[in-house]
Formats: structure tokens, sequence, C-alpha cells
């Protein structure tokens, strides 16, 4: 058999070609007047809006008379494409209208609430209104898929609220019992979506005892939930099996840290996607600049860098520069520190030291099973004047730093990101003759091997620029040349599989020392 479906406007388009016949009397087999109007319609259309019309036909002209045109064409609009377009002052007669005519309509929100956001999914046709009772719904999941309203849910809606990156959920416990309740509400029509519905639970999250005592009572009349739920419990027996499947996002927000100026070294930006709105934290004690920085649980870990204050004051004083500092002097300006901000309380606190004092370094972090790793990487060491190719791991259990095996080149002002357990280092800075050199070469760690193998070069040299990961591929944007004394405004992807850079769509400028992030599903930039 040939199966092709049409893509979701087909019939939007269908119902708009009938109502714009409708509205140039083509094709009508019915009429009726009103105050010298004459409106011509399709009685299989409204037939199947409501029985009255077929019940009624000789008597529409009496029935519509009593209403404003404006109320008689939005009540037909509604009929032909399930539209509701009526001023205010109309609305009321316009529901008296459709009462009368038995044409059901789905009820006004003003607001949307926990209480009636499931009923807003259900019925409302306001786009906006539905945008907000989903994420209302999203955000309160743990709760509300619990109630009756979610279980009357049309299983479009079910299947849009559990693929959702954004479902807040305590445990996947939740995704499985708001599956297994919404299904048995009425198993006879519902059983067919089971399949589709179990592919948003993610098995290797739930505990072996839950797979077997409450997953498998379930699902032990579908074939394909059964055969994937055996490879789970397999997995889950499997002594190797290495967990790589993370919870669900909660809402995403951006955090900016830090920087140059005086005035904002000591500060945090933080955008919320949720309200669409930034605020600023300030006096939290970093007091340096040219650290790295990662999110950890609901920490931002502040690595090394250069203390801003004390030594920006030295170096304008004229008193001294770069060559009269000692190493106990070094000490106090290229910071071994590491701290972290408590995001939950905005409160700073220490953690063990770097082995290594280093600014304009990289970080990034790397998650498996229930802990997280942090890699600092490379940077500057001051007291010795060179680029650094060691690199330290920091681990949240055991919370100090080992070092691992070094860079193949020695960089400073590069740029790093993780894509599953390999690092990519990219770009940095190196001198030669005396001269800065950016780099286009790529660097890749194995955290399976401990050990650093080049890949294929960038397409552009650069250093001071950024770099993240989106849809499986890692972005680099902007930078400094310092061959040519200039910045550039390009960016490039790499694909790991196939080991290719390619030129993507230019910044709007050059720029240096930009920030790049991956954010609500789009790429965003700070230049």
């Amino acid at each position: 058999m040939f199966v092709v479906k049409t893509n979701s406007d087909f019939a939007t388009n269908r119902t708009k070609y009938l109502y714009e016949a409708m509205k140039r009397q083509k094709y009508c087999d019915a009429f009726f007047f009103v105050r010298n109007r004459s409106y011509y319609v399709h009685m299989l259309v409204l037939s199947a809006c409501s029985e009255f019309f077929v019940k009624n036909q000789y008597r529409l002209s009496a029935t519509f008379s009593p209403f404003e045109f404006d109320v008689i064409d939005a009540i037909l609009k509604y009929c032909y494409t399930g539209e509701i377009n009526i001023d205010d002052h109309h609305y009321k007669k316009f529901v008296e209208l459709a009462n009368l005519l038995e044409v059901k309509i789905p009820p006004r929100y003003e607001t949307v609430d926990l209480f009636n956001c499931q009923e807003v999914l259900r019925l409302s046709v306001d786009s906006e209104l539905k945008k907000n009772a989903m994420d209302l719904t999203l955000e309160n999941f743990d709760t509300l898929h619990k109630t009756q309203d979610f279980l009357n849910l049309s299983a479009s809606t079910v299947i849009e609220i559990l693929k959702s990156d954004y479902l807040n959920v305590p445990s996947e416990e939740d995704v499985f019992n708001a599956v297994k309740l919404w299904v048995n509400q009425d198993y006879a029509s519902r059983k067919n979506y089971m399949t589709k519905l179990m592919s948003f639970v993610k098995l290797s999250l739930l505990s072996l005892e839950f797979l077997v005592d409450e997953v498998m009572k379930f699902c032990n009349l579908c074939a394909e939930c059964m055969t994937n739920l055996g490879q789970a419990i397999k997995d889950k027996n499997n002594i190797s099996f290495i967990q790589r499947e993370t919870p669900r996002r909660k809402k995403e927000k951006i955090a900016l840290v830090g920087g140059d100026n005086l005035d904002e070294a000591d500060t945090i930006d933080i955008y919320d996607g949720e309200n669409k709105s930034w605020t600023l934290s300030k006096g939290i004690g970093i007091n340096k600049s040219n650290f790295a920085s990662v999110v950890v649980g609901d920490w931002i870990v502040i690595i090394g860098g250069w203390k801003n204050r004390s030594l920006t004051t030295v170096m304008f004083s004229g008193v001294v520069n770069y060559g009269c500092l000692d190493k106990s002097e070094y000490n106090k300006f290229i910071r071994f520190q590491v701290d972290y901000i408590d995001l939950k309380n905005g409160q700073k606190h220490p953690l063990q030291p770097l082995n290594q004092a280093r600014y304009n370094l990289s970080a990034v972090t790397i998650c498996h099973d229930s802990s997280t790793d942090v890699y600092a990487i490379g940077g500057y060491d001051y007291s010795n004047n060179k680029n650094l190719s060691s690199v330290e791991r920091w681990n949240i259990k055991t919370r100090d730093w080992k070092i691992i095996a070094p860079l193949l080149v020695a960089v400073y002002d590069h740029s790093a990101s993780a894509i599953d357990d390999n690092i990519y280092v990219t770009g940095g800075r190196i001198e030669k003759n005396r001269k800065n050199i950016s780099l286009n070469k790529v660097q890749m760690y194995s955290v399976e091997s401990n050990s650093w193998t080049y890949r294929a070069q960038m397409i552009q040299e650069r250093s001071e620029h950024s770099s993240v990961v989106f849809k499986g591929k890692l972005f680099v944007a902007g930078g400094f040349i310092d061959q040519l004394d200039s910045r550039t405004d390009s960016i490039e992807h790499y694909d790991p599989i196939a080991n290719l850079w390619t030129a993507f769509t230019k910044l709007p400028k050059p720029v240096a020392g930009t920030s790049l992030c991956s954010f609500q599903n789009k790429l965003h930039g700070w230049i």
C-alpha cells in the first residue's frame, strides 16, 4: 500500500477556499435574507457544524434577523474556518447566536492560570493564550498530569507536552505515570498511542526495580514497547553501561559573568527566557578578569583569572609594569583561585585552588552518570612568560583538581567546547619570534583514552573567539587574527563525524572577545 501524508495546512486551505467561495456566492446551494441582505451558503458545510441548519433550512432568515451583520458574518466565518474574529462589544451576541444555532464554540478566557490552563489547551483557539497555557503546564507538570483535565487532553497535545525539552519533572517516573494515566483513561481507544507516548519516557533514567515492577506491567500488551523495555533492562544489568541521557531541561537562562571593565568585573547579568528580562547582581566578589566560567547545576564556577583592581591600579600608576613583578607579587594577581556563585542565593564560596595559576584559559564541563567533571585548559603563565599546555580536571564529588594529559600545543586566548566525551580546543594564541600568532589548529581530547589528537584545521586562524555546540555541530565565531592585526566576522561550524569545517553566515561586524551560546534552540552572540 502506498500512503502519502499531506502537510498540516491541507485542511486549512480547503476550508479557506470554501469560505472564499461562499463570499463570492460560488457553488452555493442555499440562501437566506436579513434586512434586504442576502447570504448564499453551502448547506453541507453548515450542517457539519450543527444539525440546526438542516432542520431549519427554510427558517434561517427569521433566525438570523434579530442579529447585527457583524455577528452573522462572524458566526458564518467560524462555521467555515473555525476562527472567531469579532469585536468585544459584539461577543455576547455572538455567543447568543451560536447557542441558538446549536453551534459549539470554545470558551473565552481573560487570563490563564493553574486552574484553567489544561482547559485552555483543549478548547481555546487563541494562540497566545495556548502558549501561556503550555508554559504553565510544562512548569507544573508534576501536579497537573494527575488532574482530570490532563486526562481529557487530545493525543496530539499530550505528545507536544511530553516531547518538550522544558518539561519540568522531579523524576522520570512522573512522565511514565502521566502516560499510564492518560492511556488507561480510555484504554480501548488510546492503546494505539502507547508506543508513541512511551518513546518520550527516558527508560534509562528509571530504576531497574521500577522498570520491572511498573513499566513491564503496563507495556506487556505492546510488542514494540516491550522490545525497548527489554533493551533498557539489559543495559541496567550491564555493569559497563554508561548513562548518556540527561534529565529534561528546565527553563533556560543566560548568564554573562564579569569583564575587563572595572565596573562590570564584579557583576553577573542573568537573562530569564521565561519572562524575557535581565537582572543584574553586583558586588559578588569576583574582582578579576580573564577567568573561565562554567555552569555546574545551580553553580557558576569561576576558574583562575587576573586580579583586576590591584594590578590595574599598579599598572596605570606608572610605578610598575609587567616585567617588574616578582613571583610573590605575581601570585597576588594571577590566580590559582577557584570559586563558585550559588545562583539560589547569590553567595560566593571557595573551592580547592588550581595546581597551576592561569589566566586567558578555557573551561568546559562533561556530565556522566550522576557526576560532573570540569576541565581547566591551557592559558598563560605570567611567572615564566609562557603559554600553558597543562590541563586540570575537577570532579564535583571529590572536589579536587588533578593534572591530566597536556595539550599538543600550548595556547591561550583559545576556546573549548565538548561534544559527548570529547573536548575540542580551537585556535588560540602562541608567540613566535617575539610575535603573537593566531592558530587555526584544533586539538581534541578523548575522556576515554585520556589523550589529545589533532582534528581538521579551521578555515580561519583566530584567538579571543567563542565556540558553542549547536545541534551536534561545533560553531566558532569572531576572534582576533594576530598576523593581520585585525578582528574577523567569520563563523564556521565543524561536523565531528565528517571531520569537516564549513563556512557559515558572517557576524554583523568583525569582533573579538565575543560570547556565543545556544539558547531556546537558537544561536545567540554578544558582540
